[in-house]
């Protein structure tokens, strides 16, 4: 009888565990499906398809509007609703951007005698052991011409990210290969915030405006 008891107050006790949980995911499905529902205003405007022209680099570091391009390619493949075509004539909109700004400046430093092994530098010198990877893009959208329509731009914007990461004597690897290990680091830095100026270009294009 004890046992008939309890087992029946476990079936209870999951059953209120069980539409408590439901309340608590029920506002989450509701922000889902508005979510899934969301209509950009650039689908609105009826622009589905977005031509990317190559990326203009206006710096001296060659390949970085390669990255920018790619970066923003891939964002715009995993976008509801407006997706980046290859064929021009296809095309509603066009995007436009150039890479105006690639930098590192020192953002850390330390002794030359703190650097190991220990007390072979001078205390006077102070070396970088830190760097800001730096990137500065603007992009401008504009409406591809049709015969009922002029060009018109849609949206502009100006984007700034930026990065630390290790020199050299951070990561204690001293000697002729310095510039080649620093400069490997900034390829890396500069990737990854690319990767994450991609994303907000986009979200930035479906919503600010």
């Amino acid at each position: 009888m004890f046992a008939l008891f309890t087992t029946t107050a476990n079936h209870r006790y999951l059953k209120l565990l069980a539409i408590f949980a439901g309340l608590i995911l029920l506002p989450a499905c509701g922000y889902s499906l508005r979510t899934s529902q969301f209509q950009s205003r650039l689908s609105r405007d009826g622009i589905s398809r977005i031509y990317i022209h190559p990326i203009a680099n206006d710096t001296f570091r060659p390949g970085i509007e390669n990255v920018v391009f790619n970066a923003v390619m891939r964002s715009m493949g995993g976008t509801t609703g407006v997706r980046a075509t290859s064929n021009l004539a296809q095309a509603d909109a066009e995007l436009f951007g150039t890479v105006t700004r690639v930098d590192r400046p020192v953002s850390g430093q330390t002794k030359a005698s703190d650097l190991s092994p220990k007390n072979l530098g001078s205390s006077s010198i102070l070396v970088a052991v830190e760097y800001q990877a730096v990137l500065d893009c603007s992009f401008i959208l504009k409406r591809r011409p049709r015969a009922e329509l002029a060009s018109a731009e849609i949206w502009k914007g100006s984007f700034s990210r930026s990065k630390p990461f290790p020199g050299n004597n951070q990561i204690w690897s001293l000697g002729s290969t310095s510039a080649l290990i620093n400069d490997s680091e900034l390829d890396r830095s500069l990737t990854d915030i690319a990767e994450q100026m991609g994303r907000d270009v986009v979200q930035s294009m479906l919503e600010t405006f």
